[in-house]
Parts: C-alpha cells; sequence; structure tokens
C-alpha cells in the first residue's frame, strides 16, 4: 500500500511540481507570490476546521463502539459543517487584511477548493484506517490531471489569476468525486448528528486540533508574516515578490512533507493496534525501559525511523548541492534567489518527515495532550523570531525560524517519547544513509556543470548502491514492515 500510494502520490506531485513550473513563468515573481498569499491565508482557516480530525479517523474507526459506518458519518458531519463556517469565515474576515483586491477576491474564490480539499481529506482518512490507498492514489492523480489540462488552457488564452484558482477548483472537484465513488463501496455516506458520538470524537480530537492550530502558527505564519511585515530592500522590492521567492521553493517541501503523512497514515494504524494490544495506552508508566525495546510498538517505530532516514539523507545532501538549478529547472531564472531559502527549508523537510513518526507515535499511545504545551512554546518562539528577523532577513529569516522551530518540535517528541516509555532509537542506519548521501553529493560536485536532471539520476543511482554497498540496506527491513502489516 505504502509503494502503490507513494507510486501515485509521486506521480500526483511530479504532475503538482509540473504545474508549479507553469505557474511561475506565466505569473512572474509578483504573481506567485500573489498565489501563495491567497492559499497561505486560508490555509490558516483548514486547519482551524480540522479539529484534528483525521487523525481521529486513522486511528479509532476500525475500533469504535458505534459501529463503523455511524462513526464515519457523524465524523464527516462535523468535518463537512465545520468546514463551510470556516470558508465562510475566511472570505468575511480576508477585507481586515492590507491586501490587494485581486489577493482578496482569489481567496474569496480559492476557498471553494479548500473546502472541497477538506472533504476529501475525511474520505482519505477513511481508507488509511483500512490501509488500502490505491483508491486514494487514482483519484489524487486524476484530480491533479485535470488541474494541469485547465492550467494550460488558462495560459494558453491568457485570462489570468483569478482563472488559474478556478482551475484548483475544478481539479479538487474531480479527486472528491472519485473517491466519493470509491467511498460507496464500502460505507452509504450520509449527515448524521449523534451527538453522544460528536461528544466522543472531539473530547478525542481537541488536544490533537489545539496542537494543529500551535503547528499551523510555525509551519505557515511565515508566509503571513512575509505579506503584511516591512520588506528588507535587500531581498525584495515588494511583500508580494519576498513571497513568490519564498513560495517557490516551499511548494516543492510541501510536495516532499506529502510522502511521510503518507507513510505515517499508513504505520499509524499499526502503532495504534500495537500499543492497544500490548496495553500500553492504559498504563505505560508501568512499563520498563527493556521490555519497551522488545515490543511490536518498538519495532513499528523502529523500521518506521530507518525508512525515513533512508530516504531524507539523499533529499537533504542532493538539495545542498543542486539547490539553484533545481531551482532555475522548476521555476526559470526569475526565481534564481530562490535556491538558497531553498538550501536553507530542506533541512526542515528532513526534520518534518522524523517529526510526523513521533508525533504519530504519541497519538498512538494516547498521550497527545502531553504535546500541547510544546507546541504552544514553538508557536510563541515562531511568532517572536518572524516579528524580529523577517523586517530584517526577509524570506532568508523566515526559512531559517522554520527550521529551529521544527527542530525544537522534533526534540520535544523524542524527549516525550523517551520519558513516557523509555523508548531508544538505533541509529545505526541513519547513520549509514547520512554517510552514503554525503559520499553522493560529494561525488556530484565535480559535475556541476552538468544537466541537473542527469545530476539527480546519477544521485538516485549512486546513493542506493552506496548504501547498499555499506550495508546501510536490507531487503529484510521491508519484509519485516510487510509482515506486521498482515499481522
Amino acid at each position: 500500500n505504502t509503494f502503490i500510494h507513494t507510486a501515485g502520490k509521486f506521480g500526483a506531485s511530479f504532475v503538482g511540481i509540473f504545474i508549479v513550473a507553469i505557474l511561475t513563468r506565466y505569473l512572474g515573481v509578483d504573481g506567485y507570490g500573489a498565489y501563495t498569499i491567497i492559499f497561505a491565508y486560508l490555509f490558516f482557516f483548514a486547519i482551524l476546521s480540522d479539529l484534528g480530525l483525521y487523525v481521529v479517523t486513522v486511528n479509532e474507526l476500525g475500533r469504535s463502539k458505534y459501529g463503523e459506518e455511524n462513526f464515519f458519518n457523524n465524523i464527516f458531519s462535523i468535518r463537512f459543517f465545520s468546514a463551510l463556517l470556516l470558508m465562510v469565515a475566511a472570505g468575511i474576515l480576508v477585507w481586515m487584511f492590507p491586501y490587494s483586491g485581486l489577493i482578496k477576491t482569489g481567496i474569496i474564490i480559492a476557498s471553494a477548493s479548500i473546502f472541497l480539499n477538506l472533504i476529501d481529506q475525511i474520505i482519505v482518512a477513511f481508507f488509511q484506517n483500512k490501509i488500502d490507498m490505491k483508491r486514494v492514489a487514482v483519484a489524487e492523480l486524476a484530480g491533479k490531471i485535470i488541474t494541469l489540462v485547465f492550467t494550460i488552457l488558462v495560459v494558453w488564452f491568457d485570462r489570468g489569476l483569478i482563472w488559474i484558482l478556478v482551475t484548483v477548483i475544478l481539479g479538487f472537484s474531480g479527486n472528491l468525486i472519485i473517491n466519493l465513488f470509491y467511498l460507496r463501496k464500502f460505507i452509504k455516506l450520509k449527515f448524521s448528528f449523534d451527538f453522544e458520538i460528536w461528544q466522543s470524537v472531539l473530547k478525542k480530537s481537541w488536544p490533537i486540533a489545539v496542537t494543529s492550530i500551535f503547528s499551523l502558527v510555525y509551519f505557515k505564519a511565515d508566509t503571513l508574516f512575509l505579506s503584511i511585515l516591512p520588506v528588507n530592500p535587500a531581498f525584495a522590492s515588494s511583500n508580494n515578490q519576498a513571497v513568490g521567492i519564498y513560495g517557490a521553493p516551499y511548494k516543492i517541501l510541501e510536495v516532499l512533507i506529502a510522502w511521510p503523512a503518507i507513510f505515517m497514515g499508513l504505520v499509524s494504524p499499526l502503532l495504534s493496534r500495537a500499543a492497544v494490544k500490548e496495553g500500553r495506552v492504559a498504563s505505560l508508566e508501568s512499563l520498563a525501559s527493556e521490555d519497551v525495546q522488545d515490543s511490536s510498538f518498538a519495532i513499528i517505530f523502529q523500521k518506521a525511523f530507518d525508512v525515513l532516514s533512508i530516504i531524507i539523507w539523499p533529499i537533504i545532501i542532493g538539495v545542498l548541492v543542486l539547490a539553484k538549478p533545481l531551482m532555475i529547472l522548476v521555476a526559470g531564472r526569475e526565481f534564481t534567489n530562490s535556491g538558497l531559502p531553498f538550501q536553507i527549508l530542506i533541512w526542515a523537510v528532513g526534520i518534518i518527515f522524523l517529526t510526523h513518526l513521533t508525533t504519530y507515535a504519541i497519538i498512538a499511545l494516547g498521550k497527545q495532550k502531553r504535546m500541547i504545551k510544546f507546541y504552544a512554546a514553538a508557536a510563541v518562539l515562531a511568532v517572536a523570531g518572524y516579528l524580529v528577523f523577517i523586517p530584517r532577513y526577509s524570506y532568508l529569516a523566515a526559512a531559517s525560524v522554520t527550521v529551529l522551530v521544527e527542530g525544537f518540535m522534533l526534540a520535544a517528541t523524542l524527549y516525550l517519547l523517551r520519558k513516557t516509555i523509555g523508548l531508544r532509537i538505533n541509529l545505526l542506519v541513519f547513520g549509514k544513509a547520512m554517510l552514503a548521501a554525503v559520499m553522493m553529493g560529494f561525488l556530484l560536485t565535480f559535475f556541476l556543470n552538468w544537466n541537473v536532471v542527469l545530476l539527480v539520476v546519477i544521485g538516485a543511482v549512486v546513493y542506493p548502491g552506496i548504501l547498499w554497498g555499506i550495508r546501510g540496506f536490507d531487503k529484510k527491513l521491508i519484509l519485516e514492515f510487510k509482515n506486521k502489516e498482515k499481522g
């Protein structure tokens, strides 16, 4: 399932990057900055409307005492009406912001696409709980292709930013319709208003919702602060330009971090079931650390950590070496200045990969409330950092503060796992993956004048070869994971 969904996701991501390449060249730095501001603003309201329902669905659907269909229909109803309310609020409150009329109009139009995406996400959570993501991959790829086709038409006829936003709505509509069609084979979807279930769901979800809001502040506030704080002319001539330079590599970041979300959506039910089976949710503190290391929960966690380690290091090192030519390839020469923030942000990507694992592990253990204080601290640190440094160092400050705060959250979640169940992580595969990636990067530096696509291909061949040579990758890793899934 991970392989199939990853193939579909990366197919959709490839199409998404192609769309970005079209938009950056068509809209330019200022226009793409306006496009980025629109969706950064709406993302805040999207997180507010999530209410932690996605994670609750993934973890609780299969074991709910209310019955699968009844439980899901109530969660779907909560999501539908909360999303509708927050998107309406977004359209009203935008008039209080110092944005241009074009951006404000764009936000109202694009809110429809975010609403559709929020509905689709809860259906995706249903399939993730089933560990059946083939359908989701098909739907997402189809949605991206629809967006691509209509984007090409809009650019061909030069219809401008507003019609670009309409293409996004069409893409999300196609994605949602396909997933709704697949869902009909499992349950009969309808609005349900069993307030006992609503209360039960919200009781489980509110800590996740609160942490999501805090994480939103430090993950997305950088773009909003860039859009409204004074601009340092040494970096950009306008807010839109600063956001455009920052937004292009940030979009690549968002594409990359979609993979650990997919991966953990599949691993999370395994962790959750292991935690329940071993009685860890009820009495974690009574377990000795030596027992923890031999548990199914710890084994699944370690295997997931190893897989993520193998993936993150070539991405980090590859971008550090090839950031500038990659940005020119993706966005065009107008975005040459995006190379440096890309090199900074790529560290955040690696950290976020691992934080997905540690966070989902804590949620599986039922200890998400303990994370709230750390998320709150991260949000405060991020806002302070953005306010102080963005006026001075613009998008470089935004990128650097993002990396530091993500690092803080990884350290916090590792601390919670260690304190709660005494979990220790074996860093052998992590270290070997780092060594193999550094060797790959060192090799690539000798051929920087070559075509960047060729260099990426060379890296993709060299890295696994080196990793296999130093025994950093063992096929048993995948086989053991597969056996855990079957079990």
